[in-house]
């Protein structure tokens, strides 16, 4: 007979109901052979209570379970929070012992083997007279043995095979027997599970302490609910005040725009009566200077154009709407009114003098040349209005 092997809960991390009371630090352990931990068919849209109440009507419809004397806690792993597909199920009047139990978390006794991926665990414990066998991280049980050899028959023909199997705890005839007529490599430390290029075994590596069976979801949400329940008439009040204040900004906005909408109307009507008889209103401080500079014109009989004062203004106001920065600007009786302009590029010369133009303003440029030592392009305009041309 070989030796026995180490139990998986003989650390000081671990403490089993009954036989003491458990640290903030170590986990109690309670028999595993009365939590089953099964696996459900639930719908990954499914999240939160609604998800709680379809595995409880499948385990019912399954297994003709009452609520009154069953209790559910799901298994939810790492990234798993509101995708859980396992529930642990045990009698409510264990539960109920359980609740009080002290320590960092409530776990079944096969919890707290060490396991990995594609590695099974299986521990004889003659004090329970029990085995308790992790199937990876995501599945496990506790069983008389005679039971575990039928279950791990089952799990042999339902599932692929493991890599390896960590073989713990006491020496078990029927289970070592078992195990020597399996196929898979049967180790008993972490460290020649590695010698097979395997991941080793980890205990409590696989969101064990999310599954503590005292935490229970449901009565967490219905606490949070009688918390806030005093508050919703306070908020309803709330919001329905910060819905009538938008109703009524959304109805000052709407008439502002109705007579912003009227001013431009009468604006255009105005326009079109004494100043743009014909064509489209494009601009019209633009076009209302012009129109107001020809009447001048005709009214002085000046058939040379706009003062010279009069004129810089105007070509000021369309210089100011464009990209050109003014270098220098003069005025001769002989000559008018002469425009130096620093420009980005040779093309700004002709769109500056299309928009003088459009303004009724005659643009001439006399000169445009790459300026020295900088960037961009100097260019020379020669003003005059449009009304004295030829």
């Amino acid at each position: 007979m070989r030796e026995p092997i180490q139990t998986a809960d003989a650390g000081a991390g671990f403490v089993r109901a009954g036989q003491g009371q458990a640290s903030a630090d170590q986990v109690t352990l309670v028999p595993g052979i009365e939590v089953a931990l099964l696996s459900l068919d639930l719908p990954g849209r499914l999240r939160g209570q609604a998800r709680e109440q379809v595995a409880r009507r499948q385990l019912a419809d399954r297994m003709g379970l009452s609520e009154e004397d069953t209790a559910m806690r799901p298994f939810a792993r790492p990234g798993e929070a509101d995708r859980w597909t396992g529930v642990f199920l045990m009698a409510r009047e264990r539960l109920d012992a359980w609740r009080g139990l002290a320590g960092r978390a409530v776990l079944p006794d096969y919890l707290a083997l060490p396991t990995a991926e594609d590695v099974w665990t299986v521990a004889h414990d003659p004090e329970t007279a029990s085995v308790q066998v992790r199937l990876g991280p995501g599945d496990g049980f506790s069983a008389a043995p005679a039971v575990t050899l039928a279950l791990l028959e089952r799990a042999l023909a339902e599932t692929p095979p493991p890599a390896a199997i960590l073989r713990l705890g006491a020496p078990s005839e029927a289970l070592d027997a078992w195990l020597r007529d399996t196929a898979i490599p049967v180790t008993q430390s972490g460290e020649e599970i590695a010698a097979l290029g395997l991941p080793a075994p980890q205990t409590l590596a696989h969101g064990e302490l999310l599954c503590d069976l005292r935490n229970d979801p449901l009565a967490a949400r219905a606490r949070l609910a009688r918390q806030v329940l005093p508050w919703r008439w306070p908020l309803l009040l709330a919001g329905l005040a910060v819905l009538l204040w938008s109703a009524a900004q959304l109805i000052a906005i709407d008439r502002l725009d109705t007579r912003r909408e009227a001013v431009a109307t009468a604006t255009r009507d105005l326009v079109r009566e004494h100043f743009v008889p014909t064509g489209p209103i494009l601009d019209i401080r633009v076009q209302v200077s012009r129109a107001l500079a020809e009447r001048r014109s005709a009214a002085t009989g000046d058939e040379t154009g706009d003062d010279p004062i009069a004129l810089a203004g105007r070509v000021a106001e369309v210089i100011a709407r464009s990209e050109a920065q003014p270098e220098e600007i003069s005025y001769t009786r002989a000559g008018g009114l002469t425009l130096v302009l620093r420009l980005p590029d040779f093309a700004a010369a002709e769109r500056i003098a299309t928009l003088l133009d459009e303004a009724g303003i005659a643009a001439t440029v006399t000169e445009s040349r790459a300026r020295e030592n900088a960037a961009g392009v100097r260019s020379t305009f020669q003003i005059g209005d449009a009304g004295a041309r030829p």
